[in-house]
């Protein structure tokens, strides 16, 4: 489903070379490393947000190298979440929809599916500022996973968030991957 080939980028006086990884469909894949390993410009590169200096990349068994990244069918959430501040929950959720055009029903249909799945009917009407972490992450998830992506990529996206979040958003997400069956790249520094 993710195939890195021999993956460089070079950011400066940072660079990853040579880098090359397989994750399987349906998989939830862990990539463990430090801090400023670069993990996160590994995903940003998967998603097409971060341009390569050579290499491959593959998603569902396609060349997606050079494909812009709102057709490579990848979401990415971050630790810090990424919210639009000036957006209602409901607004940064429908977001991505918005930008493929989708139809009014389309899109209230979608939002009703991922509001159910994490339990955030609540929170819709709310701005970023007003939510907790935990809060913030289950939107941000929401809106990843609105657009139906066959590949979500999470950035350290229980970093941050207290324990009793971080163990909800936990099972959150492994909830999401086996009900959905969607393949999963996070990448976090942290052992636990």
């Amino acid at each position: 489903m993710i195939e890195i080939r021999r993956l460089s980028v070079e950011l400066g006086d940072f660079a990853l070379r040579n880098v090359s990884l397989s994750v399987m469909r349906g998989e939830y894949f862990m990539l463990l490393g430090p801090t400023g390993a670069g993990k996160t410009v590994l995903l940003e590169s998967i998603a097409g947000v971060q341009p390569i200096h050579c290499g491959e990349v593959w998603l569902g068994g396609r060349e997606v190298t050079r494909l812009e990244p709102e057709r490579r069918r990848a979401s990415i959430v971050y630790q810090d979440h990424m919210l639009f501040p000036h957006y209602s929950a409901r607004q940064n959720i429908t977001f991505g929809l918005q930008m493929r055009r989708e139809s009014p029903g389309r899109m209230a249909a979608a939002l009703s599916r991922v509001v159910a799945r994490l339990e955030i009917g609540h929170l819709l009407h709310r701005r970023p500022d007003t939510l907790s972490g935990g809060e913030k992450q289950k939107v941000a998830l929401a809106r990843a996973i609105v657009t139906d992506p066959e590949v979500l990529l999470l950035d350290e996206p229980l970093g941050g968030l207290d324990p009793q979040s971080r163990d909800q958003v936990q099972r959150d997400l492994l909830r999401l991957q086996r009900d959905l069956g969607i393949t999963v790249l996070h990448v976090t520094h942290d052992f636990e």
